[in-house]
């Protein structure tokens, strides 16, 4: 498993729990998973998301006067 021995993978292991703790691991790697989904998501092309700002409406305009 890319070159790495059984001592090699324990000390990673190690610092990882050093680092990061151990409460904090389930978080770590749903956040890893969260973002390889997202990176395949992105590197097929689908689900994408239109970011284009839009003017608001002439009713949200009125609802949102100030009181001077």
């Amino acid at each position: 498993m890319f070159g790495l021995g059984v001592a090699e993978l324990v000390l990673v292991l190690a610092l990882v729990l050093l680092a990061f703790g151990w409460g904090r691991l389930p978080q770590l790697g749903n956040n890893v998973r969260q973002a390889i989904r997202n990176f395949k998501l992105m590197a097929q092309g689908g689900d994408e998301t239109d970011v284009t700002p839009t003017t608001p409406d002439a009713t949200e305009q009125k609802e949102s006067r100030h009181v001077r």
